[in-house]
């Protein structure tokens, strides 16, 4: 978003975030306005974002140079300007038109690509359609918004309006979506988008699924902390909020309070919120602390096993930016030692998988009552994935999780106890048993920061970084178990 002349230029990005956010628009408005706060600098996983995406769309262009097309490059320049050279390069026809920049009205910005097809327009016996470069591997409504609007600002050059858009996706495939299926819903948007501006709104910071990242998600939070917001409950929805705050209950002090009933929102839940807020609140000035939940067949502790000689504690670090994905560490803690199985490349991620099934198969042969504890269900998630790749394994797993192998404790805390603290990640039970976390890599987000780091450097210490963050979870794991126990 920017001033321009007399009037205000939108782009794709200002449309995209409009409608995940209303709230992040208002703060983008305020900033080219000259007023609100300032953004927080990316974070290392944005940061990480925008390299990978910048390196997808380089290689789609080495690759379309490679076939032999006649590629133009736009210089950079002001949008004016580069919209102004844009149109004289689609007026010769090239194959190709790299990060050309269209301008009409209130809106503009860069397509990735811009690709000849033989449809007659009014440059002569071809016209374009926009190509984007993403890092997802399936289109997301959010790229339908911008395709449309790059789509509709071409239109306007060559006379025609396209048929088609692609989006390069992450995993190499490319998908071809038709644009009057979609033009409608985004040209709304785009009014939407207009009309808002003109006459803002105020609006409340509230939670979506572009918070992890967005500039404005550090501000909010504070927000959210200052006003003692509904938001900080643990595992609270936006719906309940709703809810809460239509009843004049406001803030986790006034949840933690409540003594009557909510219409519309079940005993069950009301009852598991006012206790939620109640420990949290209280864990402002005191200790950690949780309540039992009431005990029912299949949940909770009743998932909880006898603790066995030769129980394993294990976890997978993966790679998401990695060709169709790369599960590059199975850590494993047993006995008082880590053993790890490493894999740089999928051939590798075949082996490691074959040689993790050949030590649980040890292991249960000498231990056959033991279990292997985990916490939440993405190792579940990732074995069924890499033993339907490779073929590796698939009836071993099938019957392993049959036999009840795996105990997943992340079921056993949400089913057995409200605890104080702000969320029911493993980092945060660790207050539960005074486990302190030092090491360089903290968090998964900053495994996966690292891993790519490694892939650049190759420098041994980063790995060492990983697998110490990586022992440290599986080491968690059993201490979760026994304070569970």
């Amino acid at each position: 978003m920017r001033r321009f002349e007399d009037r205000m230029i939108f782009s794709a990005s200002d449309l995209m975030r409009f409608m995940g956010c209303t709230h992040a628009l208002n703060f983008d408005l305020a900033r080219v306005n000259g007023s609100g706060p300032k953004p927080s600098a990316d974070s290392e996983d944005t940061a990480l974002l925008q390299k990978l995406g910048t390196a997808h769309e380089a290689a789609h262009l080495i690759r379309l140079k490679s076939e032999g097309r006649k590629v133009v490059d736009v210089p950079a320049a002001s949008l004016l300007d580069s919209a102004n050279f844009t149109r004289e390069v689609l007026s010769n026809g090239p194959d190709v038109v790299f990060q050309g920049a269209l301008l009409s009205g209130n809106w503009g910005g860069w397509s990735d690509f811009m690709e000849r097809v033989e449809v007659p327009s009014v440059l002569g016996p071809y016209s374009y359609e926009v190509v984007d470069t993403k890092l997802k591997r399936r289109a997301d409504p959010k790229h339908v918004l911008q395709l449309v609007l790059y789509s509709d600002l071409l239109a306007k050059i060559q006379g025609k309006a396209p048929e088609f858009a692609h989006i390069e996706l992450g995993d190499g495939n490319r998908a071809t979506l038709r644009l009057a299926d979609y033009s409608a819903y985004a040209r709304m948007a785009q009014d939407r988008l207009e009309a808002f501006v003109a006459d803002p709104q105020p609006t409340n910071p509230m939670p979506c699924a572009d918070c992890s990242v967005c500039r404005w998600t550090e501000h909010c939070e504070g927000v959210w902390q200052d006003e003692d917001s509904l938001f900080n409950v643990a595992g609270i929805s936006r719906v309940q909020v709703k809810k809460l705050e239509g009843n004049g209950i406001c803030t986790m002090e006034a949840l933690s309070e409540l003594n009557q009933p909510i219409p519309g929102m079940a005993e069950n839940t009301r009852t598991r919120l006012i206790t939620q807020a109640r420990l949290q609140h209280a864990r402002k000035t005191g200790e950690p602390d949780f309540v039992l939940r009431a005990t029912e067949p299949g949940k909770g502790f009743d998932l909880l096993p006898e603790p066995k000689p030769g129980d394993l504690f294990y976890d997978i670090e993966g790679d998401p930016h990695y060709e169709d994905g790369l599960e590059y560490l199975h850590g494993v803690w047993f006995d008082s030692q880590f053993l790890a199985f490493w894999a740089h490349d999928h051939d590798a991620e075949a082996k490691a998988l074959e040689d993790l099934f050949a030590f649980f198969r040890a292991r249960f042969t000498e231990y056959p009552s033991a279990r292997i504890y985990h916490y939440a269900p993405y190792e579940i998630t990732a074995l069924k994935r890499l033993t339907t790749k490779y073929g590796i394994g698939e009836a071993y797993l099938d019957r392993i999780l049959r036999e009840r192998c795996f105990v997943d404790l992340f079921a056993v805390v949400r089913g057995g106890l409200i605890g104080s603290e702000p969320n029911y990640s493993i980092k945060s039970m660790e207050a539960f048993y005074d486990r302190k976390r030092d090491g360089e890599v903290k968090t998964a987000g900053g495994s996966v920061v690292a891993y790519e780091r490694w892939r650049e450097t190759q420098d041994q210490q980063v790995l060492d970084e990983i697998e110490d963050y990586n022992r440290i979870d599986c080491i968690s794991t059993e201490e979760l178990r026994d304070w569970l126990v």
